[in-house]
Protein backbone atom coordinates (compact mmCIF):
# COMPACT_ATOMS: atom_id res chain seq x y z
CA UNK A 1 0.00 0.00 0.00
CA UNK A 2 1.30 3.09 -1.35
CA UNK A 3 2.10 6.46 1.26
CA UNK A 4 -1.33 7.97 -0.30
CA UNK A 5 -3.48 5.48 0.55
CA UNK A 6 -2.29 4.46 4.19
CA UNK A 7 -2.97 8.40 4.42
CA UNK A 8 -6.47 8.73 2.84
CA UNK A 9 -6.93 5.65 5.03
CA UNK A 10 -6.29 7.08 8.74
CA UNK A 11 -7.95 9.89 7.57
CA UNK A 12 -11.05 8.04 7.18
CA UNK A 13 -10.36 6.16 10.40
CA UNK A 14 -9.87 9.44 12.17
CA UNK A 15 -13.23 10.60 11.03
CA UNK A 16 -15.08 7.26 11.61
CA UNK A 17 -14.06 7.46 14.94
CA UNK A 18 -15.01 10.88 15.50
CA UNK A 19 -18.26 10.75 14.18
CA UNK A 20 -18.91 7.53 16.80
CA UNK A 21 -17.64 9.00 19.28
CA UNK A 22 -20.19 12.48 18.79
CA UNK A 23 -22.92 9.72 17.92
CA UNK A 24 -22.31 8.64 21.34
CA UNK A 25 -22.87 11.67 23.17
CA UNK A 26 -19.05 12.86 23.55
CA UNK A 27 -18.94 16.30 24.81
CA UNK A 28 -15.78 18.49 25.07
CA UNK A 29 -15.64 21.58 27.04
CA UNK A 30 -14.82 24.69 24.07
CA UNK A 31 -12.04 25.88 25.62
CA UNK A 32 -10.60 22.25 26.14
CA UNK A 33 -7.23 21.89 24.24
CA UNK A 34 -5.71 18.60 23.24
CA UNK A 35 -3.08 18.73 26.53
CA UNK A 36 -5.56 20.00 28.77
CA UNK A 37 -4.46 18.71 32.56
CA UNK A 38 -6.05 15.79 33.82
CA UNK A 39 -9.28 15.98 35.93
CA UNK A 40 -9.99 15.04 39.32
CA UNK A 41 -13.00 14.74 40.68
CA UNK A 42 -13.48 16.48 44.02
CA UNK A 43 -17.44 16.67 44.57
CA UNK A 44 -20.99 15.44 43.79
CA UNK A 45 -24.32 15.62 45.12
CA UNK A 46 -27.97 15.72 44.74
CA UNK A 47 -30.50 18.30 44.03
CA UNK A 48 -34.37 18.68 43.15
CA UNK A 49 -37.29 16.62 43.01
CA UNK A 50 -38.53 13.64 41.60
CA UNK A 51 -39.68 15.72 38.82
CA UNK A 52 -36.57 17.40 38.34
CA UNK A 53 -33.24 16.17 39.77
CA UNK A 54 -29.59 17.38 39.57
CA UNK A 55 -26.97 15.20 39.56
CA UNK A 56 -23.74 17.90 39.96
CA UNK A 57 -20.34 16.54 39.58
CA UNK A 58 -17.34 18.81 40.82
CA UNK A 59 -14.28 18.95 38.79
CA UNK A 60 -11.11 20.75 39.73
CA UNK A 61 -10.16 20.81 35.83
CA UNK A 62 -12.90 20.52 33.14
CA UNK A 63 -12.79 17.36 31.27
CA UNK A 64 -14.23 15.49 27.93
CA UNK A 65 -17.64 13.83 29.13
CA UNK A 66 -20.33 11.85 27.34
CA UNK A 67 -23.90 11.31 29.00
CA UNK A 68 -25.93 8.39 27.53
CA UNK A 69 -29.10 6.71 28.74
CA UNK A 70 -29.85 2.59 28.85
CA UNK A 71 -32.99 0.50 28.99
CA UNK A 72 -33.99 -2.41 30.31
CA UNK A 73 -33.30 -2.01 33.04
CA UNK A 74 -32.92 1.93 32.90
CA UNK A 75 -30.05 3.67 33.45
CA UNK A 76 -27.68 6.98 33.08
CA UNK A 77 -24.74 6.64 31.92
CA UNK A 78 -21.98 9.12 32.89
CA UNK A 79 -18.53 8.78 31.21
CA UNK A 80 -15.65 11.09 32.31
CA UNK A 81 -12.49 11.14 30.33
CA UNK A 82 -8.92 11.48 31.81
CA UNK A 83 -9.84 11.95 35.44
CA UNK A 84 -9.44 10.18 39.16
CA UNK A 85 -11.53 10.05 41.68
CA UNK A 86 -10.57 12.47 44.84
CA UNK A 87 -12.34 10.01 47.53
CA UNK A 88 -15.03 7.58 47.29
CA UNK A 89 -18.88 7.91 45.72
CA UNK A 90 -20.88 6.72 47.99
CA UNK A 91 -22.05 3.57 46.28
CA UNK A 92 -25.57 1.92 46.86
CA UNK A 93 -29.16 2.36 47.21
CA UNK A 94 -30.04 6.37 47.58
CA UNK A 95 -33.60 7.26 48.12
CA UNK A 96 -33.88 10.26 45.81
CA UNK A 97 -36.26 9.09 43.05
CA UNK A 98 -35.82 8.52 39.99
CA UNK A 99 -32.38 7.33 41.08
CA UNK A 100 -32.30 4.28 42.44
CA UNK A 101 -28.60 3.24 42.95
CA UNK A 102 -25.65 4.64 42.09
CA UNK A 103 -22.10 2.52 40.91
CA UNK A 104 -18.96 4.00 39.40
CA UNK A 105 -15.59 2.54 38.17
CA UNK A 106 -11.98 3.42 37.16
CA UNK A 107 -11.07 2.42 33.66
CA UNK A 108 -7.61 1.65 32.52
CA UNK A 109 -8.14 4.16 30.15
CA UNK A 110 -8.29 6.62 32.51
CA UNK A 111 -11.63 7.08 32.92
CA UNK A 112 -14.12 6.91 35.19
CA UNK A 113 -17.57 5.68 34.44
CA UNK A 114 -20.05 6.54 36.67
CA UNK A 115 -24.01 4.53 36.35
CA UNK A 116 -27.24 5.85 37.93
CA UNK A 117 -29.54 2.80 37.90
CA UNK A 118 -32.65 4.99 38.01
CA UNK A 119 -36.84 3.77 38.68
CA UNK A 120 -38.42 4.29 35.29
CA UNK A 121 -36.81 5.95 31.65
CA UNK A 122 -35.75 9.45 31.85
CA UNK A 123 -34.07 12.11 30.14
CA UNK A 124 -30.94 13.27 30.69
CA UNK A 125 -29.62 16.56 29.96
CA UNK A 126 -25.44 17.64 30.61
CA UNK A 127 -23.95 20.93 31.14
CA UNK A 128 -20.55 21.82 31.99
CA UNK A 129 -19.82 25.51 33.70
CA UNK A 130 -17.46 27.25 35.75
CA UNK A 131 -18.03 27.45 39.13
CA UNK A 132 -15.52 29.84 41.19
CA UNK A 133 -12.27 27.90 40.76
CA UNK A 134 -14.35 24.52 40.03
CA UNK A 135 -16.22 23.02 37.33
CA UNK A 136 -19.43 21.24 37.39
CA UNK A 137 -20.87 18.57 35.29
CA UNK A 138 -24.50 19.24 35.96
CA UNK A 139 -27.00 16.32 34.39
CA UNK A 140 -30.43 16.74 34.61
CA UNK A 141 -32.51 13.84 34.56
CA UNK A 142 -37.02 14.12 34.02
CA UNK A 143 -38.87 10.93 33.71
CA UNK A 144 -40.35 10.68 30.85
CA UNK A 145 -43.60 9.75 31.60
CA UNK A 146 -43.33 6.10 29.86
CA UNK A 147 -42.13 4.28 32.79
CA UNK A 148 -40.18 1.43 33.27
CA UNK A 149 -38.43 -0.18 29.94
CA UNK A 150 -38.62 -3.61 31.40
CA UNK A 151 -42.49 -3.21 32.09
CA UNK A 152 -45.44 -3.29 29.53
CA UNK A 153 -46.54 -0.05 28.53
CA UNK A 154 -49.52 0.87 29.76
CA UNK A 155 -52.12 3.32 28.36
CA UNK A 156 -52.17 6.37 30.13
CA UNK A 157 -56.07 8.41 30.16
CA UNK A 158 -56.13 12.22 28.48
CA UNK A 159 -57.63 13.28 31.84
CA UNK A 160 -55.35 12.22 34.24
CA UNK A 161 -52.41 12.37 32.14
CA UNK A 162 -53.56 16.49 32.43
CA UNK A 163 -54.04 16.61 35.59
CA UNK A 164 -50.66 14.81 36.25
CA UNK A 165 -48.72 17.54 34.17
CA UNK A 166 -50.30 20.71 35.69
CA UNK A 167 -50.00 19.36 39.11
CA UNK A 168 -46.23 18.77 38.67
CA UNK A 169 -46.10 22.43 37.07
CA UNK A 170 -47.57 23.91 40.07
CA UNK A 171 -45.22 21.54 42.57
CA UNK A 172 -42.08 23.62 40.45
CA UNK A 173 -40.45 25.48 43.57
CA UNK A 174 -39.62 28.74 42.76
CA UNK A 175 -35.83 30.36 43.14
CA UNK A 176 -34.35 34.02 43.02
CA UNK A 177 -32.33 34.43 39.87
CA UNK A 178 -28.69 34.00 41.47
CA UNK A 179 -26.81 37.33 40.66
CA UNK A 180 -23.81 36.29 37.94
CA UNK A 181 -20.07 37.72 38.42
CA UNK A 182 -20.76 38.50 42.09
CA UNK A 183 -19.08 36.35 44.93
CA UNK A 184 -22.33 35.78 47.57
CA UNK A 185 -22.13 35.64 50.94
CA UNK A 186 -25.97 34.81 52.47
CA UNK A 187 -26.42 36.03 55.74
CA UNK A 188 -28.59 34.47 58.39
CA UNK A 189 -29.77 36.36 61.55
CA UNK A 190 -30.89 33.61 64.05
CA UNK A 191 -34.07 32.96 64.98
CA UNK A 192 -36.99 35.86 64.05
CA UNK A 193 -40.73 35.74 64.14
CA UNK A 194 -42.51 33.40 66.95
CA UNK A 195 -38.94 32.60 67.92
CA UNK A 196 -37.54 35.19 69.90
CA UNK A 197 -33.87 33.29 70.68
CA UNK A 198 -32.45 34.39 74.13
CA UNK A 199 -33.72 37.27 76.05
CA UNK A 200 -31.23 39.56 78.09
CA UNK A 201 -32.42 40.47 81.87
CA UNK A 202 -33.26 43.60 80.44
CA UNK A 203 -35.70 42.36 77.72
CA UNK A 204 -33.49 42.75 74.96
CA UNK A 205 -33.90 40.02 72.19
CA UNK A 206 -31.78 37.98 70.04
CA UNK A 207 -33.81 38.45 66.97
CA UNK A 208 -33.92 41.72 67.05
CA UNK A 209 -30.22 42.28 67.97
CA UNK A 210 -28.69 40.07 65.36
CA UNK A 211 -30.93 41.49 62.62
CA UNK A 212 -29.37 44.85 63.16
CA UNK A 213 -25.67 43.43 63.21
CA UNK A 214 -26.71 41.50 59.86
CA UNK A 215 -28.42 44.32 58.28
CA UNK A 216 -24.92 46.30 58.97
CA UNK A 217 -22.80 43.41 57.13
CA UNK A 218 -24.83 42.96 54.54
CA UNK A 219 -24.45 46.66 54.03
CA UNK A 220 -20.49 46.84 54.33
CA UNK A 221 -20.75 43.91 51.99
CA UNK A 222 -22.67 44.90 49.00
CA UNK A 223 -20.14 48.16 48.94
CA UNK A 224 -17.47 46.13 48.64
CA UNK A 225 -17.21 45.72 44.34
CA UNK A 226 -17.59 41.72 42.94
CA UNK A 227 -19.27 41.21 46.39
CA UNK A 228 -23.27 40.99 47.27
CA UNK A 229 -24.95 39.80 50.49
CA UNK A 230 -28.56 37.99 50.83
CA UNK A 231 -29.97 37.86 53.99
CA UNK A 232 -32.07 34.84 54.97
CA UNK A 233 -34.93 37.43 56.75
CA UNK A 234 -34.94 41.13 56.36
CA UNK A 235 -37.79 41.54 58.90
CA UNK A 236 -39.52 39.24 62.03
CA UNK A 237 -40.45 36.42 60.54
CA UNK A 238 -40.04 32.94 61.23
CA UNK A 239 -37.91 30.18 58.71
CA UNK A 240 -37.42 27.22 59.80
CA UNK A 241 -33.36 25.80 59.21
CA UNK A 242 -33.33 24.09 56.58
CA UNK A 243 -35.50 26.83 54.54
CA UNK A 244 -32.61 29.17 55.40
CA UNK A 245 -29.86 26.61 53.83
CA UNK A 246 -32.66 26.50 50.94
CA UNK A 247 -31.77 30.45 50.36
CA UNK A 248 -28.17 29.85 50.28
CA UNK A 249 -28.42 27.47 47.84
CA UNK A 250 -31.20 29.24 45.86
CA UNK A 251 -28.28 31.81 44.99
CA UNK A 252 -25.62 29.57 45.05
CA UNK A 253 -23.90 31.27 47.55
CA UNK A 254 -20.23 30.94 48.37
CA UNK A 255 -20.52 31.45 52.07
CA UNK A 256 -23.05 30.75 54.44
CA UNK A 257 -22.64 33.22 57.83
CA UNK A 258 -25.48 32.68 60.80
CA UNK A 259 -25.40 35.18 62.83
CA UNK A 260 -26.74 34.95 66.97
CA UNK A 261 -25.94 36.45 70.23
CA UNK A 262 -25.09 33.83 72.91
CA UNK A 263 -26.81 33.46 76.50
CA UNK A 264 -25.50 31.30 79.46
CA UNK A 265 -26.30 30.67 83.32
CA UNK A 266 -24.00 32.93 84.62
CA UNK A 267 -24.27 36.65 83.94
CA UNK A 268 -20.48 36.80 84.08
CA UNK A 269 -19.24 34.81 80.52
CA UNK A 270 -18.39 37.11 77.87
CA UNK A 271 -16.94 37.55 74.08
CA UNK A 272 -17.51 36.37 71.04
CA UNK A 273 -17.12 32.67 69.60
CA UNK A 274 -17.56 31.45 65.66
CA UNK A 275 -18.25 27.49 65.05
CA UNK A 276 -18.58 25.55 61.96
CA UNK A 277 -19.90 22.44 61.43
CA UNK A 278 -18.65 19.11 62.75
CA UNK A 279 -20.13 15.64 61.90
CA UNK A 280 -17.67 13.33 64.18
CA UNK A 281 -19.00 14.80 67.59
CA UNK A 282 -18.17 18.28 69.04
CA UNK A 283 -15.13 19.82 69.88
CA UNK A 284 -15.81 20.46 73.23
CA UNK A 285 -18.76 19.76 75.83
CA UNK A 286 -19.55 23.60 75.31
CA UNK A 287 -19.90 23.05 71.73
CA UNK A 288 -22.24 20.26 71.73
CA UNK A 289 -24.41 21.90 74.50
CA UNK A 290 -24.61 25.11 72.01
CA UNK A 291 -25.47 22.70 69.16
CA UNK A 292 -28.06 21.23 70.78
CA UNK A 293 -29.73 24.46 71.88
CA UNK A 294 -29.65 26.31 68.77
CA UNK A 295 -31.38 23.27 67.08
CA UNK A 296 -33.81 22.46 69.13
CA UNK A 297 -35.73 26.04 68.43
CA UNK A 298 -36.52 23.89 65.64
CA UNK A 299 -38.43 21.72 67.71
CA UNK A 300 -40.04 24.40 69.27
CA UNK A 301 -41.01 26.45 66.78
CA UNK A 302 -40.57 24.74 63.78
CA UNK A 303 -40.49 21.39 61.85
CA UNK A 304 -40.94 18.60 64.97
CA UNK A 305 -38.39 16.43 62.97
CA UNK A 306 -34.66 17.13 62.12
CA UNK A 307 -34.55 14.54 59.66
CA UNK A 308 -37.07 16.09 57.29
CA UNK A 309 -35.17 15.66 53.95
CA UNK A 310 -36.23 18.84 51.84
CA UNK A 311 -35.49 18.12 47.70
CA UNK A 312 -34.01 21.11 46.97
CA UNK A 313 -31.31 20.95 49.94
CA UNK A 314 -28.12 18.69 48.34
CA UNK A 315 -27.04 15.49 49.28
CA UNK A 316 -23.72 15.07 48.91
CA UNK A 317 -22.43 11.42 47.93
CA UNK A 318 -18.77 12.23 47.56
CA UNK A 319 -16.93 11.78 51.20
CA UNK A 320 -14.11 14.08 50.12
CA UNK A 321 -16.39 16.85 49.05
CA UNK A 322 -17.92 17.68 52.59
CA UNK A 323 -14.66 17.12 54.23
CA UNK A 324 -13.56 20.29 51.17
CA UNK A 325 -16.02 22.44 52.82
CA UNK A 326 -15.26 21.95 56.77
CA UNK A 327 -11.68 22.59 55.96
CA UNK A 328 -12.94 25.74 53.80
CA UNK A 329 -14.92 26.91 56.40
CA UNK A 330 -12.49 26.75 59.10
CA UNK A 331 -10.34 28.92 57.14
CA UNK A 332 -12.96 31.50 57.37
CA UNK A 333 -13.82 30.91 61.04
CA UNK A 334 -10.28 31.78 61.59
CA UNK A 335 -10.07 35.00 59.82
CA UNK A 336 -13.82 35.84 61.27
CA UNK A 337 -12.25 35.09 65.66
CA UNK A 338 -8.82 36.66 65.09
CA UNK A 339 -10.72 39.68 63.81
CA UNK A 340 -13.43 39.93 66.50
CA UNK A 341 -10.82 39.26 69.37
CA UNK A 342 -9.98 43.01 67.92
CA UNK A 343 -13.55 44.46 69.47
CA UNK A 344 -13.72 41.86 72.77
CA UNK A 345 -12.39 39.29 74.08
CA UNK A 346 -13.80 35.80 72.45
CA UNK A 347 -15.22 33.32 74.92
CA UNK A 348 -12.62 30.99 73.30
CA UNK A 349 -9.34 31.27 71.15
CA UNK A 350 -10.14 28.71 69.02
CA UNK A 351 -13.02 27.74 66.39
CA UNK A 352 -15.45 25.20 67.88
CA UNK A 353 -17.39 22.61 66.21
CA UNK A 354 -20.10 20.69 66.33
CA UNK A 355 -23.53 18.83 64.41
CA UNK A 356 -25.10 22.58 64.05
CA UNK A 357 -28.28 22.04 62.07
CA UNK A 358 -27.94 25.07 59.94
CA UNK A 359 -24.63 24.83 58.78
CA UNK A 360 -25.20 21.24 57.40
CA UNK A 361 -24.82 22.17 53.41
CA UNK A 362 -22.42 20.08 52.08
CA UNK A 363 -20.92 22.80 49.54
CA UNK A 364 -20.97 25.65 50.69
CA UNK A 365 -18.60 27.07 53.31
CA UNK A 366 -20.48 28.01 56.66
CA UNK A 367 -20.23 29.09 60.11
CA UNK A 368 -22.10 30.75 63.15
CA UNK A 369 -20.93 33.12 64.88
CA UNK A 370 -22.26 33.98 68.72
CA UNK A 371 -21.41 37.93 68.68
CA UNK A 372 -21.76 38.01 72.55
CA UNK A 373 -23.91 37.04 75.47
CA UNK A 374 -26.96 38.37 76.00
CA UNK A 375 -27.10 37.02 80.00
CA UNK A 376 -23.95 39.51 80.50
CA UNK A 377 -25.48 42.94 81.41
CA UNK A 378 -22.51 44.62 79.99
CA UNK A 379 -22.81 43.05 76.46
CA UNK A 380 -26.56 43.25 76.61
CA UNK A 381 -26.31 46.90 76.82
CA UNK A 382 -23.34 47.48 74.07
CA UNK A 383 -25.33 44.89 72.07
CA UNK A 384 -27.89 47.37 71.60
CA UNK A 385 -25.93 50.15 70.81
CA UNK A 386 -25.23 50.56 66.82
CA UNK A 387 -22.20 51.68 67.16
CA UNK A 388 -21.73 48.20 68.68
CA UNK A 389 -22.90 46.34 66.10
CA UNK A 390 -21.17 47.83 63.42
CA UNK A 391 -17.74 46.67 64.97
CA UNK A 392 -18.98 43.53 64.81
CA UNK A 393 -20.39 43.36 61.35
CA UNK A 394 -16.75 45.33 60.49
CA UNK A 395 -15.33 42.87 62.01
CA UNK A 396 -16.98 39.72 60.24
CA UNK A 397 -16.55 41.68 57.18
CA UNK A 398 -12.78 41.57 57.34
CA UNK A 399 -12.64 37.90 57.99
CA UNK A 400 -14.77 37.41 55.05
CA UNK A 401 -13.06 39.86 52.95
CA UNK A 402 -9.51 37.78 53.84
CA UNK A 403 -11.46 34.49 52.44
CA UNK A 404 -12.87 35.64 49.63
CA UNK A 405 -9.06 37.07 48.23
CA UNK A 406 -7.98 33.81 49.34
CA UNK A 407 -10.46 31.75 47.35
CA UNK A 408 -12.60 33.69 44.74
CA UNK A 409 -11.68 32.89 41.34
CA UNK A 410 -12.59 35.31 38.30
CA UNK A 411 -13.83 32.72 36.51
CA UNK A 412 -16.94 32.89 38.82
CA UNK A 413 -18.17 35.67 36.55
CA UNK A 414 -18.03 33.18 33.22
CA UNK A 415 -20.64 31.29 35.27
Amino acid sequence: MNTDKLSRRNFILKLSALAGAIASGFQAPPALAADAPPGRLTGANLTGSAKKLVFALQLDEPVAYKVFTLPAPDRVVIDLMHTSMAGKLKQGTHDRPPIQSIRYASRNDGRIRVVLDVQEQVSAKATMKKNGSSNVLSITMSPTGKGSSSAPEKKADKKSTKKSKAASESEQPTTSEPSRGKFIVVIDPGHGGKDPGAIGANGTREKDVVLEVARKLKARIDREKGMKAILTRSGDTFIPLRGRMDIAHQHKADLFISVHADANPSSRVSGSSVYILSENGASSEAARLMAESENSYELKFGNRSLNHTNDRVASVLLDLSQDAMIDRSLSLAKGVLGELSKVNNPLRNRVESAAFMVLKSPDIPSMLVETAFLSNPIEEKRLRTADYQQKLASAVFQGVKRYQLAYADSGRANT
